[in-house]
C-alpha cells in the first residue's frame, strides 16, 4: 500500500498520475485495473453507490489502516494534528506484516522479492534524543535534543523527529530512543493548537556518512492532511 494524503479530494487525479508513473518507472509494472466509487489502457471498474462491501479487500485494508492509526496515536497520547503522520507510519508497518491474501507473505516481500527488515522500527510518538552535529555546538552546549518520533522519512534512510520547541521536523539518523516514554503535551497542544503550517523540514547537516542506526528504504508518501487514498 502507498498512502497519498490529500488536502482536498480534487487532488486525487493528479496524485493517481504520480502514483502510476512511479509504479511504471520504479517497478516496471503496469496498472491493469482501477476501481473507484463512481467518482486508457487501464480498465475502470465502478462499484454501486453506497456499497463499500463491493470493494472488499480495499475497504478492509482501509479499516485496518484507520484502526492502527488510532491505536498508535492513543498509545502515546499524541495530539490529533499528527494523524496524517500516524497514517503514513501505520501503512509503513502494515506493509511489513504478513497477510492472508498474499499467502502469509508481507506486501513488501511480494513486491520486492526480499523479506523486509523491521529492526529499525521504533514506537511512534516516543521520545528520541537527536544528536546535534558538533559543528553546530559550543563546548558546553547539549549534544542532543529531545524530540518526538514520527516514523521514517520518505526518500531517506533516516527518522522523522518533531522538535516541539522549534515547531519543525528534523530528519536524522543519529537518534537514541526511549520507547517507553511519550512527550508530556500541554493542554493547548493536546487540543490541536499545533498548526500543520509550522512543520518545517530541517535536514541535519553533516549527517551523511555518520550513522548510529541504519534505517531501511521505504515507500513514497506525502503526509499533508487526514484525507486518505491508499492503493495496494
Amino acid at each position: 500500500m502507498w498512502p497519498y494524503l490529500l488536502k482536498t479530494k480534487d487532488e486525487a487525479l493528479e496524485r493517481f498520475k504520480n502514483f502510476k508513473a512511479m509504479v511504471e518507472n520504479k517497478y516496471g509494472r503496469r496498472i491493469k485495473v482501477l476501481r473507484t466509487d463512481r467518482e486508457s489502457r487501464i480498465t475502470r471498474q465502478l462499484t454501486a453507490p453506497y456499497t463499500p462491501q463491493q470493494n472488499g479487500i480495499v475497504e478492509r485494508r482501509n479499516r485496518t489502516v484507520m484502526s492502527t492509526t488510532r491505536s498508535i496515536l492513543n498509545a502515546m497520547s499524541m495530539p490529533q494534528v499528527f494523524r496524517a503522520e500516524a497514517v503514513r507510519h501505520a501503512v509503513y508497518v502494515l506493509n511489513r506484516l504478513p497477510t492472508k491474501i498474499l499467502k502469509d507473505q508481507t506486501p513488501y516481500e511480494a513486491l520486492k522479492g526480499t523479506k523486509p527488515r523491521v529492526d529499525h522500527l521504533r514506537v511512534f510518538g516516543c521520545v528520541g534524543f537527536v544528536k546535534t552535529p558538533s559543528q553546530l555546538t559550543k563546548k558546553l552546549d547539549d549534544r542532543s535534543v529531545a524530540m518526538v518520533h514520527l516514523g521514517i522519512e520518505p526518500g531517506r534512510k533516516a527518522y522523522r523527529m518533531y522538535d516541539v520547541e522549534g515547531e519543525k521536523v528534523v530528519i536524522s539518523r543519529d537518534v537514541v530512543f526511549n520507547e517507553a516514554q511519550g512527550w508530556s503535551w500541554t493542554k493547548d497542544q493536546s487540543q490541536g493548537q499545533i498548526k500543520e503550517a509550522n512543520f518545517v523540514l530541517h535536514i541535519n547537516p553533516h549527517e551523511e556518512g555518520s550513522s548510529s542506526q541504519s534505517v531501511e528504504d521505504h515507500e513514497p508518501s506525502s503526509p499533508e492532511s487526514p484525507h486518505i487514498n491508499s492503493r495496494a
